[in-house]
């Protein structure tokens, strides 16, 4: 479908602003989740009418007449860089050929939208969450934002008293959403749910009620991110036995792990192995389609594949589906390796394990290449040698700065919990005393 909808409407087209929206923290709506330009706000108009903001208008003139919209530069700036627009492709594979070609001939040259046909929704209800993910941030955890705010700031390299310093735990509830749903329903084929932890927002669970009353459990997929420690929340029911599992294989759940054991109680202060097996175990019981996404940084680098190993010997009712995705916060992705080149290499050893061996999850195969290349490849290595090396301590004190203070609030120990990265930690510490 992207090949059709770009060889119709230019190499650069995208359908998301025709077809699709995302509502953000605070009820800030935008065209998708890449974007951070606004084309309105949940709480002072309705989505219809966001449509045809003048924001909008404009994005939608701009891919008419094949050109790359500023508003869309995330995308751009991948593309720049040789990679794939993830966003951009997933957004015109999510879309139906019919529909966009109906609502691009009822589009005036300015970019105004005379229909109004929404086919998929990105959905974020609050930040209520009880994980404090190393890469996350307090907009999308309300455990960051209460307790960690200041730490994760220093590892970050911020000011922490600018530091997400007006961000409040905030909540959209469903103001507006199930009745635009229902007013939409005949086109609406694909909700996500996402966080914050999707499964604590009580809101969820009454649109689920009212899609399974209306009998579009069938119709509508529904697809969300879990950290796997929750499944009943609201009024002692089950998201999973109560809900999804009408759904079936209409319901998509993604399941996130960046680690087991003490490494990935680290990273996702929170995370137990139990717990999360438990959900997993649950799911995977059923008809939902379920995979695991794991994100790539400089904690569970050198152990990569020993993780794999993890997923494959544990998740055994199902083929274990996975996704490898990569954190790219400048003080905490896998280029921070690059500092001690024996850690490093510890992590490049591991990446040719996991792909030698193939014991990993399904769909970790060209991500893992892709990581390899990331760490060795021609493509990284002036961006290396000019913010990961000696020439340029920065990020390195920010990094142990940071851990420090965390494993002072945690009461934690990064030495001890991931000790391939002592080397790392040790001259973070000579480099800032």
């Amino acid at each position: 479908m992207h090949a059709k909808l770009t060889n119709a409407y230019g190499e650069s087209f995208c359908a998301s602003p025709w077809n699709s929206l995302h509502e953000g923290p605070n009820g800030i709506v935008n065209t998708c989740c890449k974007t951070r330009w606004p084309i309105g706000k949940n709480t002072e108009s309705s989505f219809e009418k966001m449509y045809n903001s003048d924001h909008a208008k404009s994005v939608r003139k701009e891919f008419l007449e094949g050109k790359k919209p500023e508003q869309c530069k995330e995308c751009w700036v991948q593309e720049e860089a040789g990679n794939h627009s993830i966003n951009r492709i997933a957004a015109n594979k999510m879309s139906t050929e019919a529909v966009i070609a109906d609502l691009v001939k009822n589009t005036d040259s300015d970019g105004t939208l005379h229909k109004h046909k929404p086919e998929w929704l990105d959905l974020l209800w609050s930040n209520k969450c009880n994980f404090a993910c190393i890469g996350c941030v307090p907009d999308l955890s309300s455990t960051i934002n209460k307790n960690f705010k200041k730490e994760f700031a220093i590892l970050n390299g911020k000011n922490p008293s600018i530091y997400h310093n007006d961000t409040e735990d905030w909540s959209n509830s469903n103001n507006n959403k199930i009745d635009y749903i229902l007013r939409h329903k005949d086109t609406i084929r694909r909700i996500h749910f996402n966080g914050g932890e999707p499964f604590l927002n009580e809101d969820i669970y009454e649109l689920l009620e009212v899609l399974l009353k209306k009998k579009l459990h069938k119709k509508i997929n529904i697809w969300t991110h879990t950290n796997g420690s929750v499944t009943k929340s609201y009024k002692g029911t089950d998201i999973i036995e109560d809900y999804l599992v009408h759904w079936g294989d209409n319901a998509d759940v993604v399941m996130s792990n960046d680690g087991f054991g003490k490494i990935g109680e680290y990273i996702r202060w929170g995370y137990t192995d139990k717990k999360w097996l438990a959900t997993y175990e649950k799911i995977s019981n059923t008809n939902i389609n379920l995979k695991i996404q794991t994100c790539y940084n400089m904690f569970n680098a050198c152990n990569i594949h020993e993780l794999g190993e993890w997923f494959i010997q544990n998740c055994k009712n199902k083929t274990v589906y996975g996704k490898l995705t990569v954190w790219t916060n400048e003080t905490t992705n896998p280029s921070m390796l690059n500092y001690n080149l024996d850690v490093k290499q510890t992590a490049v050893d591991s990446l040719t394990k996991s792909i030698q061996s193939k014991n990993h999850p399904i769909g970790w195969e060209d991500n893992l290449h892709k990581w390899l290349d990331w760490l060795t490849g021609e493509g990284k290595a002036l961006q290396h040698e000019k913010s990961y090396s000696s020439n340029n301590y920065r990020n390195l004190k920010a990094w142990y700065n940071g851990v420090s203070a965390l494993d002072l609030k945690r009461g934690t120990d990064l030495c001890r919990d991931i000790p391939l990265l002592t080397p790392l930690y040790k001259l973070g510490k000579e480099v800032v005393n």
